[in-house]
């Protein structure tokens, strides 16, 4: 008896191994709408705050790249292009005019040397014989100050070539001359008169009143410490 009871058990204890996998298998099988609801489901929702995954804050463009942006568009548009055409019609007239007017512009010169600070100080006067300051009184009474500031300088050289401070040569330079006076007082305010003059007769420009009048202050004083 007690043996036949053993086979019973036996016998319900292997149906149930066979019964249990297939029950686990056929739990394990969901639809995709059971997926579906269970992925929504807040309740599975296992992230802490730190773990969460910051969205990505939406770019914003700053003012200088709207108003880039803004210009663009303009430019783009029909009455953009016609503007931007005009502005560049009206420069290449702008600079056509300005050449045509200016007689000295490449345009219309023949082979006029342009001469740089350091040239030559005269061409062909005789510094000598020449009566300098009777043309700065004329080009003064004139108002023609870039002509006052070339014969003033002519009269410097010729009054420190009398007093044998600078041996005049018409190939030397004003930087020659200035190399001539370092041992004297009047190495300074030559080299600054040089300047000026070099930028108004080299350079071609006419001197403010403002800049004649202390390139003359200067003159006068150097002319006086040479007694004339």
């Amino acid at each position: 008896m007690t043996q036949l009871i053993r086979k019973i058990i036996l016998f319900i204890l292997v149906c149930l191994s066979h019964q249990i996998p297939a029950v686990a298998k056929s739990d394990r099988n969901i639809s995709s709408a059971q997926w579906q609801q269970l992925t929504n489901d807040k309740a599975f929702g296992y992230l802490n705050e730190l773990e969460q995954v910051k969205q990505p804050e939406q770019y914003k463009p700053g003012i200088f790249e709207k108003i880039i942006q803004a210009l663009l568009g303009f430019f783009s548009s029909g009455a953009g292009t016609a503007l931007f055409w005009i502005l560049v019609i009206g420069v290449i007239v702008y600079v056509l005019v300005k050449l045509v007017l200016n007689k000295d512009s490449f345009l219309f010169s023949r082979s006029k040397k342009k001469m740089s600070p350091g040239d030559l100080v005269q061409e062909d006067e005789d510094i000598a014989a020449t009566n300098w300051e009777a043309l700065l009184q004329q080009a003064t009474n004139n108002n023609d100050l870039r002509m006052a500031v070339r014969y003033s300088y002519m009269w410097l050289l010729q009054m420190l070539q009398h007093h044998e401070l600078i041996k005049y040569r018409i190939d030397k330079t004003n930087y020659e001359y200035v190399t001539e006076l370092n041992e004297t007082d009047y190495k300074q305010p030559f080299k600054q008169l040089s300047r000026m003059y070099e930028y108004a007769w080299y350079g071609q420009f006419t001197p403010s009143d403002t800049a004649y009048t202390a390139y003359a202050s200067l003159f006068n004083n150097v002319k006086k410490q040479l007694g004339a």
